[in-house]
């Protein structure tokens, strides 16, 4: 006999859909448990806003989706309101109501026929709009409002419901990269307050950062659920997106992270020669191959992450012996590699006696561009002979900060 503490949150159970004779959802089998931040992610068309339709009861279809124990199909609207919430992706509203307005609508369930909100309402609007920063809008027609702050009203609203489940369907379609961030951020926050959260999410690179269990789906069904390790594969990637992937571990970020080759990886016959070290250089190398360019680099010592870096893409990388200064081997090496090169980058790096002999070999590049993202009198290790060499060869460089190597690249 089971008990309530058996019980899942969310159980999905042979749960599948058709429209106009075409099958959406297929045999779809889940579950959920408190605190857990799942994404739902897959190709357009495979299925994630109708899957979570049919959890919020919206689409009726076979199957079983049980809240607590309970069967969905056997509530009212106004039960299952106060257990799910939803956001849905269409940010649109008719009528010139006020944001304050909008937010008080996800208190409804906890209101009988024809009854004003209590002051308490108020309270708990007022606090959620305040968490998703649009209490400023309180008083402003929703309608006036950007789709991105419309977005964060509704967010607001479906959190106001309190209920211990929310779906949302692509919450950062209209939002801006920053509050894209912000979005995520709060949901994440949410669930370890004891939240479940189930988002359909576009960009994969967000869904792994933030998710903690993704469900990949292809034309209705699931094709995996697990952690983003498990789920981001290359053998998943290439049955649910037709791409061929390169997956790995991001060694920045302890995260899973993938790559997926495009027309910009054609390569533009343009050589670069990256000079870094201390991780100095993996944002820069990344970039570079996700662009298509011919990546050289080096010399980094053996357990530079930056060494790492280059393993991952693929990348020819001279090295040396750590604690060591660069053999003779290893600087006449990157001079050949430099002069080869049609750039070569100087990268943000700390300046010791070992890795000396890498300034001594950037003079030799034909073009030459220095990242200089912080003072480079900080990054000096060796007394002022290190800076004495870099001060000298920015007088031939074009200096940038790294957001701005885009604007030296061909």
């Amino acid at each position: 006999m089971s008990t309530d503490a058996d019980k899942k949150l969310l159980a999905v159970d042979g749960l599948s859909l058709q429209i106009n004779g075409a099958s959406i959802l297929k045999n779809i089998c889940a579950e959920a448990d408190n605190r857990e931040f799942i994404g739902l992610i897959g190709p357009n068309g495979a299925g994630k806003t109708t899957l979570l339709k049919s959890i919020n009861g919206i689409n009726k279809g076979s199957g079983k989706v049980e809240i607590c124990g309970e069967n969905l199909a056997g509530m009212s609207r106004r039960v299952i309101a106060s257990k799910i919430a939803m956001l849905h992706q269409d940010t649109s509203v008719a009528f010139p109501f006020s944001a304050m307005d909008i937010v008080l609508t996800g208190r409804y369930h906890q209101l009988g026929r024809l009854k004003s909100e209590r002051p308490e309402d108020y309270e708990i609007a007022r606090k959620y709009m305040e968490f998703t920063d649009t209490l400023k809008f309180e008083t402003r027609p929703i309608n006036t409002l950007s789709g991105g702050e419309r977005q964060r009203v509704l967010f607001a609203k479906v959190l106001a419901q309190e209920t211990e489940l929310i779906l949302l369907d692509e919450p950062s379609a209209s939002l801006d990269i920053a509050h894209e961030e912000q979005i995520f951020k709060y949901s994440a926050e949410l669930c370890r307050n004891g939240k479940t959260i189930i988002a359909a999410v576009h960009d994969l690179k967000t869904a792994v950062r933030f998710c903690t269990r993704l469900i990949l789906m292809k034309t209705g069904q699931i094709i995996a659920d697990g952690t983003p390790e498990n789920v981001i594969t290359q053998e998943n990637l290439s049955e649910a997106y037709g791409v061929k992937a390169l997956v790995y571990k991001n060694r920045i970020s302890g995260m899973v992270d993938f790559h997926i080759p495009g027309q910009a990886d054609i390569t533009r016959g343009v050589k670069i020669h990256v000079i870094g070290g201390g991780g100095s250089a993996s944002g820069v190398i990344r970039q570079l191959y996700e662009s298509g360019f011919d990546v050289t680099a080096g010399v980094f010592a053996h357990g530079d992450s930056d060494l790492g870096c280059t393993e991952v893409f693929g990348v020819r990388a001279l090295v040396c012996q750590p604690f060591s200064e660069i053999d003779d081997r290893a600087f006449e090496e990157n001079i050949e590699l430099i002069e080869a090169a049609d750039i070569t980058i100087l990268c943000d790096m700390p300046f010791g006696h070992q890795n000396m002999r890498n300034l001594e070999a950037a003079a030799h590049a034909s073009r030459l561009v220095i990242i200089e993202d912080g003072r480079p009198e900080d990054r000096d290790f060796t007394g002022g002979s290190a800076l004495s060499l870099y001060n000298a060869l920015k007088k031939k460089a074009i200096v940038i900060d790294v957001a701005r190597l885009h604007e030296v690249l061909p």
